[in-house]
């Protein structure tokens, strides 16, 4: 009796166990059934077209005066009068200051006088010497006498000249060193002269584009204190060292400054173009993912999904980058949403 009782306790828990079974393969199987696709991510995606690109090294520079000379006198002296006042333009060789010349003038008026005697003398005894009135010795002596007394002449005159200070180039007299009434030490700088009719942009080119870079390299300026203006020039100077401070190659760009508006020391953008490209394929930098250390990726959309593509990258303008390999005018890259995309992934693009 008792195994009888046991055999159906067996049989009744082998059903029920069958049955849970079973209960649970069809629960698996409707959530299998009911399970939902991959998530399709929303983007935007822009055609590419060929587009006008300069390829060109940016560098930062400096404007300096074409001309900028600081003039000293040659002979030190007491400053009489400033013929020209600070901010004034002048020409070459027009007078800027004098010197008291007082004792100089005295010694230079003179030596003169004592040349124009001598020539005097010799003059006279020209005819004297010709009716052999004198011996040739005596008439060599006063030729000799003249001489001396020109040099000694031509050394006060030129000593005197130098209180009468001019100045070398055109330009603007930037500042002087010395008020009237002061003492100037000769080979001090007195004043300054500063021409900037025209400036030279300086610029240091890194040295690994140092082959890029010779002279006719065209440049396009640029200025923080002007924004909207671009400058256009050449590469006048191109250095034939490199600096040991910085690998940098020194060059320089004449822009012609008429309005005297850009100013010395002003700060520059430097622009020296390589190359100007009127049909490359443009992106902005902002869209391509560095994912390896030398991988740059971009998705483009094929079919409604989400397609990397390897790129290689040329030339620079701003923000803007040429794709030299990896895409094609034409195809539609994704600029925006690109964050959560993987190849393959559904996307629905958005204008």
């Amino acid at each position: 009796m008792k195994k009888n009782i046991v055999l159906t306790l067996i049989v009744v828990a082998l059903l029920a166990a069958t049955a849970l079974l079973a209960s649970c393969s069809k629960s698996d199987s409707a959530a299998a059934a009911n399970a939902p696709s991959a998530t399709t991510v929303t983007v935007r995606a822009e055609t590419l077209t060929p587009a006008r690109i300069i390829d060109a090294i940016q560098v930062a520079g400096t404007i300096k005066a074409y001309e900028d000379v600081m003039i000293a006198p040659e002979e030190g002296g007491v400053v009489r009068e400033w013929k020209v006042a600070k901010g004034q333009y002048v020409r070459k060789g027009a007078l800027i200051v004098t010197l008291r010349d007082e004792v100089i003038k005295a010694s230079y008026d003179g030596a003169k006088a004592q040349y124009e005697m001598a020539a005097l003398n010799l003059d006279k005894q020209e005819k004297v010497f010709e009716q052999q009135g004198i011996s040739e010795l005596q008439y060599k002596n006063l030729q000799f006498s003249r001489d001396a007394a020109r040099a000694n002449a031509d050394l006060m005159k030129a000593r005197w000249e130098r209180t009468q200070i001019v100045s070398p180039i055109n330009g603007i007299l930037e500042d002087h060193a010395a008020d009237e009434g002061e003492f100037a030490p000769p080979a001090v700088p007195i004043a300054r002269v500063v021409n900037a009719d025209r400036v030279k942009i300086q610029a240091e080119v890194p040295e690994r584009f140092a082959g890029m870079v010779s002279l006719g390299t065209k440049a396009e300026v640029t200025f923080d204190a002007f924004p909207d203006d671009t400058l256009r020039g050449t590469v006048s100077f191109v250095g034939t060292t490199v600096s040991s401070a910085n690998r940098s190659l020194l060059v320089e760009i004449v822009l012609s400054n008429p309005s005297r508006r850009l100013k010395p020391e002003m700060i520059a953008k430097v622009n020296l173009v390589r190359a100007v490209k009127a049909a490359a394929v443009v992106v902005s930098e902002n869209i391509i993912q560095l994912v390896d250390r030398d991988r740059r990726i971009v998705y483009v959309v094929e079919g409604g999904k989400a397609v990397e593509r390897r790129v290689k990258i040329g030339a620079r303008q701003g923000t803007m980058v040429e794709i030299v390999e990896g895409l094609r005018a034409g195809e539609r890259v994704v600029v925006a949403g690109f964050q959560k995309l993987a190849t393959g992934t559904p996307v629905a693009v958005v204008n």
